[in-house]
């Protein structure tokens, strides 16, 4: 995969992670109506655009290269970094308790080790 990119996800989900974590400490739902939420959705918004780029190259990269890798696995883990964060996002957003934002935290730090485990895919450790 291409390493400024996962290097980018990997970033971008610390800057996330740790914000939905001071939100789940203060005791704070993710309400779109407080200015600081609305600058979190549109991090998350961008976090949601580079993994879309990540699966993108992922795809064109499975098929267009010859690496030994399990195409199945692989693009199992494309498709599923593309849902993670508009789930819990979505379930935050419904969710105004405690469990509501703790939920996007999982999805954050599960996107995390996701890309961590494609890496690890495309490099032959299926």
């Amino acid at each position: 995969m291409i390493g400024a990119v996962t290097g980018l996800l990997y970033a971008m989900s610390l800057v996330v992670g740790v914000w939905v974590l001071l939100k789940l400490v203060l005791n704070k739902p993710v309400l779109l109506k407080n200015a600081s939420d609305r600058a979190l959705f549109w991090t998350i918004s961008a976090t949601e655009a580079v993994v879309l780029l990540q699966a993108v190259i992922g795809f064109v990269l499975m098929f267009t290269s010859d690496r030994e890798i399990h195409r199945l696995t692989f693009g199992a883990y494309l498709v599923g970094l593309l849902l993670l964060l508009p789930i819990g996002t979505w379930w935050s957003l419904g969710d105004r308790s405690r469990g509501g934002t703790a939920v996007l935290l999982v999805a954050v730090v599960t996107l995390a080790a996701m890309v961590l485990r494609l890496s690890r895919i495309w490099a032959g450790y299926a």
